[in-house]
């Protein structure tokens, strides 16, 4: 009776599960990058990953999984490359939950999802430039580890709650998250009043780990998305904010803000350009700290020209230029540590220059 049964089981399951509901993807992603200074490693104090470093390098190489059933699905993502515990705590995992679906118009996801702030993806071929922004690396969250709710009561109306560990920034800074004993919390609503326009306002409140987690932080994001045919634009704004003390895992500052403006025009089947204009500022927290820090306002533009000489190859060429208001970019002279004989640049440039030449190649179902 016990084989019968652990026999029929699968069974069931196999026919349950409709091939047409399954998605794929494998993929890899590498470049080279020009730095103006000449100086090799990653090109900022700020920890902006992916794309950083001077000569070559491999963004990301991995893999997609997903299944979406009439009740059910499930999504994996596996990322490896550099810097990919920037993107991910669970690295090589980069996204990995089950779906409940218990009703047409409502979707119930546990496990380790995408934040649903900023315009920008981790996946380069999904945005407008091959390089990410600055708002996207200083100010958005990347990941949330919890349970999120998808309600769609109108064709037009998305509405997302989401339950999770960590702080505004998802949980891309372990070391404070013993500190934030209370859960994120998070809402977003997207209202498409056209077929070609997406507007979302979203925000995420969290303890920022003071005072007995009686101190919050939020951040609020809020999108503009035209995508009339061959043509993308997009307006993202964010504002985060702490009620006194600082924000989680960014000492001395109490509020940061940032707008990133961009686009893409696909020009034929094979050619496509893409823009990227965004500033990003903060604000000191009256802490001692701040007698150290110095405000970090970044301004930046980047432009991409893109070729597909085949469906699954995309060849892309980038310049991007950065500036800010602090020293913040790696330049000359080389210095020697006395002690360990080590070299590394200066950390005494206020601009930055570079030109990436990316080659992405990918084969799925997405």
């Amino acid at each position: 009776m016990t084989s019968l049964l652990l026999g029929s089981a699968p069974r069931v399951a196999q026919g349950q599960v409709d091939a047409e509901n399954v998605s794929w993807l494998v993929f890899a992603s590498g470049y080279y990058m020009f730095n103006a200074h000449l100086v090799a490693g990653p090109y900022n104090a700020l920890e902006f990953p992916y794309a950083n470093t001077q000569g070559f390098g491999l963004t990301f190489t991995g893999g997609d999984f997903a299944y979406r059933g009439e009740k059910w699905g499930i999504d994996l993502e596996l990322r490896y490359g550099q810097n990919v515990d920037a993107l991910t705590e669970f690295a090589p995992v980069s996204i990995a939950y089950a779906t409940w679906i218990p009703h047409p118009i409502v979707e119930l996801d546990f496990g380790y999802f995408d934040a649903f702030v900023g315009v920008e993806n981790a996946d380069e071929w999904r945005n407008p430039t091959y390089t990410r922004g600055v708002v996207y690396f200083k100010i958005q969250p990347f990941r949330h580890l919890g349970a999120r709710a998808v309600l769609r009561p109108h064709d037009q109306v998305d509405i997302t709650f989401i339950v999770a560990n960590g702080s505004i920034f998802g949980t891309r800074f372990p070391d404070a998250q013993s500190d934030v004993q209370a859960p994120a919390l998070a809402a977003q609503v997207i209202y498409r009043p056209t077929d070609d326009v997406d507007l979302r306002l979203g925000s995420v409140a969290s303890p920022n780990g003071t005072d007995g987690n009686r101190r919050w932080q939020a951040i609020v994001d809020f999108i503009v998305d035209w995508h009339p045919g061959a043509l993308h634009l997009f307006i993202d704004g964010d504002y985060q904010v702490t009620r006194r003390g600082e924000l989680t895992g960014k000492p001395g500052i109490e509020a940061q803000w940032g707008v990133s403006a961009g686009g893409s025009y696909r020009i034929t089947d094979h050619w496509t350009v893409g823009f990227r204009a965004e500033y990003a500022g903060d604000r000191l927290a009256d802490t001692a700290d701040a007698a150290i820090l110095a405000p970090a306002a970044i301004g930046s533009l980047t432009a991409t020209v893109r070729y597909l000489p085949v469906e699954y190859l995309i060849i892309s060429l980038e310049p991007r230029g950065e500036v800010s208001k602090s020293d913040v970019y790696f330049g000359r002279p080389i210095v020697t540590d006395p002690v360990t004989g080590e070299t590394s640049a200066s950390l005494n440039q206020r601009w930055f220059f570079g030109i990436w030449l990316g080659m992405t190649a990918k084969i799925g179902t997405h």
